[in-house]
């Protein structure tokens, strides 16, 4: 797992992103890169437990910054995933 907060997402690589409390959750509350493997893709569950995010605290998860996934789908080289926690408010 690399911190890439100041570069792009490689070509080899996904870039996982946090909102809220969940932020704190990834090294550094920052971005980070999660290598793709030799199969071309890695399922959004498996970039969650990579990236140290409980399932159970996400709420939403957007890929590329519009597409809302569950966490069976499959992320390619390139893409951003960004997982939301649960929002309350009063």
């Amino acid at each position: 797992m690399k911190d890439t907060a100041g570069g792009e997402s490689g070509a080899g690589t996904v870039r996982v992103k946090a909102l809220g409390f969940l932020s704190a959750r990834l090294p550094g509350g920052r971005p980070v890169d999660l290598p793709v493997g030799s199969g071309g893709s890695l399922a959004v569950r498996e970039a969650m437990r990579l990236a140290g995010l409980p399932e159970d605290e996400v709420f939403v998860i957007i890929v590329n910054g519009r597409k809302r996934v569950t966490a069976d789908h499959l992320l390619t080289r390139g893409d951003e995933v960004t997982f939301v926690p649960p929002v309350a408010g009063g």
